[in-house]
């Protein structure tokens, strides 16, 4: 038989080149290995700062509102103009969060780049994973306890014959003492819709509501 013009058994790559396989146990593994990496990069850029300055402020009780990169009812015209030194873009003047009772305690950080989108942060295992890792980053830093070193007297030095019986030395107890303030630290993390009220360039406001990642820690519990 002869072979078609053009073509030699030479010039055909074998099978196992053609295919691209991918493990199936790689991709949950890698769906992991993203969600684990984002959360701790939102905590450690955006969440643990806030919190520092909120205890350093003097405060227990702290509410952060951040929005995610592409929630088109929240998006200010200012945004791409915006950012601060950490990549972040914060609120703008004029822009006011409504419909929280505590509304002097509460910070808005408008998120951006593809890793901070609404499709991510929409999932509800993603957000019940942020609440975690927050709960169990807070709890571990504030249950650390102090070692207390306690002295008993010394048994009194016996006369006579009880003299053959050896005096006791002092006796060192050591107990675990709980630090002052170390109580549990409440977290909660949901995402809900929040309004805010945007000043426009005539003085006239605006309210706009969109989905947010609403993140409410009490130091007090």
């Amino acid at each position: 038989m002869e072979k078609a013009p053009g073509l030699s058994s030479d010039d055909v790559p074998p099978y196992s080149e053609n295919l691209s396989y991918t493990s199936p146990t790689s991709l949950p593994q890698n769906l992991a290995s993203v969600r684990i990496a984002r959360i701790y990069s939102l905590l450690e850029t955006h969440i643990k700062p806030h919190l520092l300055d909120t205890t350093l402020a003097g405060l227990s009780c702290s509410t952060l509102v951040l929005i995610p990169s592409n929630v088109p009812s929240l998006t200010s015209s200012l945004v791409n103009d915006s950012k601060d030194g950490l990549g972040q873009q914060a609120s703008f003047p004029g822009e006011k969060i409504a419909g929280f009772t505590d509304a002097g305690n509460v910070t808005l950080i408008r998120l951006h780049g593809q890793e901070n989108s609404f499709d991510f942060w929409r999932q509800l295992p993603v957000i019940k994973d942020l609440e975690r890792a927050l709960q169990a980053q807070l709890n571990r830093e504030n249950d650390n306890s102090v070692v207390e070193e306690s002295v008993l007297p010394a048994v009194p030095e016996l006369k006579g014959w009880f003299k053959k019986k050896a005096t006791s030395a002092p006796q060192q107890r050591t107990e675990n003492v709980k630090a002052s303030g170390s109580s549990k630290v409440k977290a909660d993390v949901e995402l809900r819709d929040v309004s805010l009220r945007t000043e426009n360039a005539m003085g006239l406001y605006e309210t706009k509501t969109g989905k947010a990642i609403v993140i409410k820690v009490d130091f007090n519990v």
